[in-house]
């Protein structure tokens, strides 16, 4: 815990996306372990005698925050600086849930309290900010930034005790590590400069250029080029930031803000040298396992599988780093089972701290939130099943039940709210606003137009196969986890006469279209055998399972033994092989890559890792 430290601000007035700086002195003996606890509202970075030491998001709840607890010691003397960067982003958004502004820390030397925060610590708002900005990169990220390298930086004054007071918990994860400086290629253009890094990378902006008069640079970044240029604005995003450059030498790191792609668009209207200015990652430290293929495409495949895991692992999973950065359970429920083969020791305790993280995100109605944590909440409820396989595969992994004193109540809750909602004719109708009845990026199953749909609009009453056979799916999941029986006999038999024609199960009550992705999970509840598995790979009318989703469809076919192991390794195949050629050195969201969304579709995503689990089976 932190004992002795107040939760402190600049004032006790705030504004929405505003920086501020906490600066301190302390001394500690020459040997010894020196311990920085830390919490905040947003994002923070920790230097030490000017050395940056630590960063990250604090992703956490207003209801459930949580505490770092870093050993510093590498970055002390024995009289020692520490300046803490606090960004209060102060808007909901997909992956951050607005609270008041604040901060609280504490140092320790052998157990003895050196530095704190309180109202007799130094601190400014950090005017080389364009505080207030909210300039937004996308509704999933929140904020840019606006940095000014000419201004005169403002003094510090002491700090204010503001009134946030929590039960706070350790994260128990390890610190992001900062990568060296990649590689980079340039590439001329008019009143712009394209920045090539070779690969996708996520992590801060680092510049060290020289700018021949003040300007303003604008800064654009993406996975791709587009007609020879990063493609800043796509819909309502806006994938730059900014920063006002002096004459002269300018250095500039940004610890707060991660960004993903692999391109940079640098657009200045005075000539500049670059000495560098690109992407450094950011990674979670893991230990990957050593893995060995004859075949060199399954080598590839599996390697880059690695790769798009470690890129979508920072404070908790995320789908993507460029686009979204946010925890899903669907999409970390790929990404687990892959971590399981892909790193030494399964990388439990990032996998227990996430479970643990997601089940904080239950809501009033028994569903959990569509992120972790969210201030913009669309739930998909077939998300919230998908939980129970997450805490049972973690399980049968560690053998650590104790996970249940933390998530298995909300876990209970979430399958018992499926339960309740079983109709008398057997089966569960779709869910009302604000819910999202997503499924898969596919025809017929991704329902986006609710994610706009308002409690006004009128509701169709409809039942859905997937939903269905999800539910049924995952009572085996909950008997396994709490040891009770949940009949779902009558739901079973009313799939089969609800959505069954007489050769495959169609997806809803309002179409008579079929996809695998519903057909495979009629297989994995016992409603479908060899003849079915059969119609799912040969009937070309039937909508293909997209790539996140074709494990329902792996796991389907592995029902009946290794009859289908040969298609299974040669469909992946396949299907990589083609990002492959086409340049991708991470796994896309789709396979339609970046044309997909209107032009936003990811090109790495972490629940596209699949293939690392299924080369061990």
């Amino acid at each position: 815990m932190i004992k002795d430290a107040k939760w402190i601000w600049t004032s006790n007035k705030e504004r929405e996306n505003e920086y501020s700086e906490f600066v301190g002195n302390f001394s500690v003996a020459d040997n010894g372990k020196n311990i920085l606890k830390i919490s905040c509202d947003g994002v923070y970075s920790v230097y030490l005698n000017g050395k940056l030491a630590v960063f990250s998001g604090c992703a956490d709840y207003p209801w459930y925050k949580f505490y770092d607890e870093i050993d510093i010691t590498e970055f002390c003397g024995q009289d020692n600086e520490v300046k803490i960067v606090v960004c209060h982003l102060g808007k909901d958004s997909q992956t951050y849930i607005n609270d008041k502004a604040g901060v609280i820390f504490e140092i320790t030397a052998n157990c003895k309290t050196v530095a704190k925060s309180d109202e007799n610590t130094l601190s400014r708002v950090m005017n080389e900010y364009k505080n207030g900005y909210a300039k937004m990169i996308t509704p999933q990220l929140g904020q840019s930034f606006l940095y000014d390298n000419t201004v005169v930086k403002s003094e510090y004054k002491k700090s204010v005790v503001v009134d946030k007071t929590y039960d706070l918990h350790k994260r128990n994860i390890k610190g992001l590590k900062l990568c060296d400086r990649l590689p980079i290629k340039t590439i001329a253009r008019e009143k712009s400069v394209i920045i090539d890094m070779g690969r996708e990378v996520a992590g801060f902006l680092d510049m060290e250029f020289k700018s021949s008069e003040n300007q303003k640079l604008l800064i654009a970044y993406g996975e791709h080029l587009e007609d020879g240029n990063v493609k800043r604005k796509i819909g309502v995003r806006d994938f730059s930031v900014e920063f006002v450059a002096k004459k002269g030498e300018n250095k500039y790191l940004n610890a707060l803000r991660r960004l993903g792609g692999r391109y940079l668009q640098i657009y200045s209207d005075y000539p500049i040298e670059i000495n560098y200015i690109g992407i450094r990652n950011v990674e979670y430290p893991v230990k990957e396992k050593k893995a060995e293929f004859a075949d060199e495409l399954m080598q590839r495949i599996y390697d880059t599988s690695v790769y798009t895991l470690k890129c979508c692992m920072h404070e908790h999973y995320e789908d993507c780093p460029w686009r979204e950065q946010a925890l899903y359970t669907m999409d970390s429920r790929n990404q687990m089972l892959c971590g399981y083969y892909a790193f030494e020791d399964g990388n439990y305790d990032y996998v227990r701290h996430n479970l643990i993280l997601i089940a904080k995100g239950l809501r009033k109605d028994g569903l959990l939130s569509l992120c972790f944590p969210t201030g913009i909440d669309i739930p998909i409820p077939f998300f919230s099943l998908v939980y129970l396989i997450q805490v049972y595969e973690y399980i049968q992994h560690t053998k650590d039940k104790s996970i249940l004193d933390e998530v298995g109540d909300a876990a209970k809750k979430v399958f018992l709210t499926f339960a309740n909602r079983v109709e008398e004719n057997g089966l569960i109708p779709t869910f009302p606003y604000p819910c999202w009845n997503f499924y898969e990026w596919a025809e017929e199953s991704n329902n986006e137009w609710q994610i706009t749909r308002t409690k006004e609009d009128k509701e169709i009453k409809s039942y859905d196969l997937i939903l269905n056979c999800m539910f049924v799916y995952c009572a085996g999941y909950y008997e396994k986890l709490f040891g009770e029986k949940i009949s779902v006999e009558k739901t079973k038999q009313a799939i089969k006469e609800t959505f069954y024609n007489g050769k495959e199960y169609k997806l809803s009550t309002h179409t008579n279209k079929t996809s695998q992705l519903g057909n495979s999970l009629a297989i994995l509840i016992g409603l479908g055998g060899e003849e079915l598995a059969e119609r799912v790979l040969d009937d070309k009318e039937m909508i293909t399972a997209t790539l996140s989703m074709r494990a329902f469809l792996y796991d389907a076919l592995l029902t009946f033994g290794d009859k289908y192991k040969g298609y299974i390794l040669s469909d992946i195949k396949e299907k990589y092989k083609k990002m492959l050629d086409k340049g991708a050195t991470t796994f896309w969201e789709t396979e339609k890559g970046a044309a997909d969304f209107d032009g936003a579709g990811s090109l790495c995503h972490g629940w596209s890792a699949i293939p690392i689990y299924y080369f061990n089976k």
